[in-house]
């Protein structure tokens, strides 16, 4: 949370402020704060007494407290050696614990040079006529597995997908963290969600630097609040909120309907040459404020909770609200397979869509996201990721897509095999894949 808090920008800070959260700060905090500063001070008697008489205030604390704790040291050791989370939950050194790590960790990142990562890397060397590949990756924002039609959710959240020959929904995907300044990194990183390391990600070339050295064209679309994390520094891309499209960017706080990934995308397609790959960062499922995640025309399920204050909702409006965005982004990603199937006489085209993480809708008493991964509810870490594939992309990649529906249906996954996978549609040769954590690699045919 100390991440976010440094990492956040004006539009996703506006999200949160409302007209009775300033009352009830005001009321709370300016209010008393004022009285305190009006009310009459004693003044202290001499300085050096004064002063004396505070220090031995303190001494006597401190040695209560050392006598406390050696009194009882074998309970306290053996609750915190087996309780390490409370460190976390203590104010306030868990605030000013973690603000020193995170600037810590931002100073050491900044300090180092950029490790090359995969230098051997190598794809096999492209055929005449061979047709070259466009694959689209979607990276959601703060979608959840649960409410995913194709995954047995009851509702229509998915209706233009679920209505779509060849599309191939994962049902057991968990996410590398429940924030995006995890997710979004670790996704692209070779470390999995055991070795994760921010400075280390930071500080090394991730998948997008890779496949842009052997020759594959990248292209990083972003419409999210929180920027690429660094992911996408070393590729080109494009902010679109900053472009203002009338069409798209209509909330007074400068975001805009993930729709604006679309715009004018097939006039940078048709100037990538080559094999390619481009990435669309959603805002997605953002909340609190749900309900500027779609235009009106999108509300499918009402009522509906069309406030930031999602606390005061009911659980009915805030689900219904939630859900209309997840029915807005199944709209999008119908649209991008339009757009991939417009290129499929000439390339290899293919969608990945996959969520960085999760969100709580009120279960346990828990909303929104960004809980600690050890403690966090399936909610937050269970993701969808859905997959298509044109006839020719899987005949010339010879993935075998009765297999590829049954690790779907089966076999549980993670952010941890976006990387290599990858690699491997892509063909990459290199000691830093690993076939194992390929989804593809066992479902191609020989």
């Amino acid at each position: 949370m100390v991440q976010n808090v440094f990492e956040t920008n004006q539009a996703e800070l506006a999200a949160w402020f409302s007209f009775p959260l300033l009352l009830t700060l005001f009321l709370l905090g300016g209010v008393p704060a004022a009285a305190l500063v009006l009310l009459p001070v004693k003044k202290i008697g001499r300085p050096i007494p004064t002063l004396l008489w505070w220090l031995m205030h303190i001494v006597v604390t401190m040695t209560l407290f050392a006598a406390i704790t050696l009194t009882f040291y074998k309970d306290y050791a053996s609750l915190l050696r087996n309780n390490m989370q409370i460190k976390d939950q203590v104010l306030p050194f868990n605030v000013v614990r973690n603000t020193h790590g995170y600037l810590k960790r931002k100073f050491h990142a900044n300090a180092q040079l950029l490790r090359a990562v995969a230098r051997d890397a190598t794809r096999p060397t492209a055929d005449a006529g061979k047709r070259s590949k466009l694959v689209i990756v979607v990276v959601g924002e703060t979608a959840r597995a649960q409410n995913f039609q194709l995954n047995g959710y009851p509702r229509a959240t998915n209706p233009a997908l679920s209505t779509r020959e060849g599309i191939i929904s994962f049902k057991h995907v968990s996410s590398c963290g429940t924030a995006t300044a995890i997710s979004l990194p670790c996704m692209f990183s070779r470390l999995t969600r055991s070795q994760y390391n921010d400075v280390r990600a930071a500080t090394e070339e991730n998948l997008l630097d890779i496949l842009q050295r052997t020759g594959v064209s990248i292209l990083w679309r972003n419409n999210n609040n929180g920027g690429c994390k660094g992911v996408c520094e070393r590729v080109p891309s494009e902010n679109m909120p900053e472009q203002k499209i009338a069409a798209h960017c209509v909330n007074k706080d400068g975001t805009c309907y993930d729709e604006v990934l679309l715009d004018r995308l097939a006039d940078r397609i048709d100037k990538m040459q080559g094999d390619a790959l481009i990435v669309l960062h959603q805002l997605g499922s953002h909340g609190p404020t749900y309900y500027e995640r779609y235009p009106p025309a999108g509300k499918i399920f009402s009522p509906t909770c069309d406030s930031n204050q999602i606390d005061k909702c009911s659980n009915e409006a805030l689900v219904n609200t939630y859900d209309n965005t997840l029915v807005y982004t199944d709209g999008m990603l119908s649209k991008t397979i339009d757009l991939l199937q417009s290129y499929s006489a000439q390339r290899d085209v293919a969608m990945i869509y996959v969520s960085d993480h999760g969100e709580s809708l009120g279960e346990r008493g828990m909303y929104l996201h960004g809980t600690p991964y050890f403690i966090a509810p399936d909610e937050q870490t269970h993701i969808p990721m859905v997959m298509w594939f044109s006839p020719e992309f899987a005949q010339d990649a010879r993935l075998n897509l009765s297999c590829l529906r049954n690790r779907a249906e089966n076999d549980a996954i993670s952010h941890d095999n976006l990387y290599h996978s990858l690699m491997g549609l892509y063909e990459i040769q290199s000691s830093v894949y690993h076939a194992g954590l390929d989804l593809f690699s066992a479902c191609r045919d020989r």
